[in-house]
């Protein structure tokens, strides 16, 4: 991955949870309102991945361990957005789900940052959200994300 964020200080909150595995638990545990104060500011990219069937999940957020909570809880109620994480969780469990930090970057970088991880993830795994880099460049709502 070439890309490089501009940010120059990262907190040992930030350095002790990047690119380390956390666990369905650990994502519901981080994603508590008593770690906010901790969690609220982190930019960046994350991937969840299910260990069985190899299939990943990347995306990119304002509030990372907010958003990987999102996921759980979505999965966790079978009401997720993508349906085969639904049946993938179903059938094996939360235990087959694992979560990480790819990189923490700032605003300006973010959507360039996510659709880099997307395409890297695309050419060599299998993504339960391809549809993200199949329209990437499509209008989406009021807003096309090829201005980033």
């Amino acid at each position: 991955m070439g890309m490089k964020t501009t940010r120059e200080n990262f907190t040992g909150w930030e350095i002790k949870h990047l690119n380390q595995p956390l666990s369905f638990d650990d994502v519901w545990e981080l994603g508590k309102e008593k770690y906010r104060f901790d969690t609220q500011d982190l930019i960046g990219i994350y991937v969840f991945q299910n260990i069985i069937t190899n299939r990943f999940y990347v995306g990119s957020s304002h509030h990372i361990f907010g958003r990987l909570k999102s996921h759980a809880s979505s999965m966790k109620s079978g009401k997720h957005s993508y349906q085969q994480i639904n049946e993938d969780f179903k059938k094996y469990g939360k235990d087959s789900f694992v979560f990480k930090i790819l990189t923490y970057c700032n605003n300006s970088q973010l959507h360039r940052f996510e659709k880099s991880w997307l395409q890297t993830y695309s050419e060599k795994e299998k993504l339960y959200n391809q549809v993200e880099i199949d329209n990437w460049d499509k209008a989406k709502g009021r807003w096309v994300r090829n201005r980033w």
